[in-house]
């Protein structure tokens, strides 16, 4: 519920204004990073750390969001495609295949945290990803919590995680430098090899510590909202059978050649438009992000409105995927809504943000999540076993019992 396209009220004990629907979005957008920022505080600057492309504004913010955006685009991105479609196969071959019975969330957790690690980062260890895996699970839970660092709290427990993280992010590092340095790989593919090479404000090298807050920042963004949207995307293909059979002709028509054990390639996925519809409208019905904080640096004015310099600002990613007069039937799961015909008003939906601040892992996320959900509708048949089965929210929304699916190997056509 909303009261108006901007209001006052007050959220963990501070004065909060609210901002709501297309014009409210349209202005936060344009304004992020100018009129205020957003600096991680709390929990979220403990775990994560103060270093990472999350706790900086202005032009270092640009310039190591431009240099990250340089490895998230264009040819970069391209050359990631067939390393993920083999990483997700083998992940599907070892977790999946043979099963009649699995409980997605987890699965799909761990399959985007592997392919996250392997793909951006050349981490292929299996018992080093399984370790990591398991650390970060308890470094989120506590980005998320009550700041009190007791033991036996759930911030003290992350912030051990976040140290043995660190020793093993260490030797990465360096067996990185010192495999690119010997010649025994190239740098030019891997995430590390970007981040080693940027520069601070200073215009000097980033520090050891500054490559480790951003490649914790980059493996927790780069799994955790898309591990979520392709949970959910099971759950409502499952309730909608004609979803998962347009999928299925959709992905025949596209890759007749895979029967021949080739790769996706980058042609392929982009064909991939209506599974990347369904994708949307779970966005739409269950945003990975609920909303935004961030603080005024300047009294700003909106409207009739004068909010005064240090107030909180909060950005709610629902007031506009719910209402009636911009997505007819809200609670419908549709995904004829994003469609090539159709047309989504302007600032009425931004499921990776947008302006400034948007995420620069976006395309990436969408390779990951079409070229999963290709493979399983290829693959597998699946059931929920609980119908009715409740999302929550702990941070990220997940049926509340792992989604357990029975499943059904099919054989692909040729």
């Amino acid at each position: 519920m909303t009261y108006g396209p901007v209001f006052k009220t007050c959220l963990f004990g501070q004065p909060t204004v609210v901002f709501t629907g297309p014009a409210g979005n349209r202005f936060w957008m344009f304004n992020d990073g100018k009129l205020f920022h957003g600096n991680a505080r709390g929990p979220h600057r403990a775990i994560i750390g103060p270093n990472s492309l999350l706790d900086k504004n202005g032009d270092e913010h640009r310039r190591m969001r431009a240099n990250l955006m340089k490895f998230f685009s264009g040819n970069s991105l391209k050359q990631l495609v067939g390393r993920m479609d083999s990483a997700i196969r083998r992940h599907l071959d070892d977790y999946w295949d043979g099963r009649d019975l699995v409980y997605a969330v987890p699965l799909i957790k761990f399959q985007t945290f592997s392919v996250t690690c392997e793909v951006l980062f050349n981490l292929h260890n299996r018992k080093e990803v399984e370790e990591l895996c398991e650390l970060f699970k308890v470094a989120v839970e506590g980005i998320y919590t009550f700041p009190i660092r007791l033991p036996g709290t759930r911030l003290h427990r992350a912030l051990r995680a976040r140290l043995h993280i660190d020793r093993i992010l260490s030797g990465v590092i360096t067996r990185r430098k010192n495999d690119v340095l010997a010649g025994r790989v190239s740098g030019e593919e891997d995430l590390i090899w970007n981040l080693l090479n940027m520069t601070n404000k200073e215009d000097k090298p980033l520090s050891e510590q500054e490559v480790k807050d951003n490649m914790v920042l980059l493996i927790i963004a780069g799994h955790e909202t898309t591990a979520m949207t392709l949970t959910l995307m099971c759950k409502m293909i499952s309730s909608n059978p004609h979803c998962f059979e347009k999928i299925a002709r959709e992905s025949q028509e596209i890759v007749s050649h895979e029967s021949a054990g080739e790769q996706l390639t980058w042609d392929d996925v982009q064909r991939m438009k209506y599974l990347w519809s369904v994708a949307q409208e779970t966005l739409r019905i269950i945003p990975p992000i609920s909303g935004i904080f961030r603080r005024a640096t300047t009294d700003i004015h909106y409207g009739a409105y004068t909010i005064p310099k240090g107030w909180t600002l909060y950005w709610s990613n629902y007031s506009t995927v719910y209402r009636k007069d911009i997505f007819p039937e809200p609670q419908k799961f549709d995904p004829s809504r994003f469609e090539a015909s159709a047309c989504v008003s302007p600032y009425s939906f931004l499921p990776f943000g947008g302006g400034p601040r948007m995420c620069p892992g976006n395309e990436y996320a969408k390779l990951e999540i079409v070229i999963t959900m290709h493979h399983l509708v290829r693959r597998y048949r699946w059931r929920a076993v609980i119908l009715d089965e409740p999302i929550i929210r702990n941070p990220q929304c997940n049926p509340a019992r792992g989604l357990p699916l029975e499943i059904s190997s099919i054989q692909i056509k040729t």
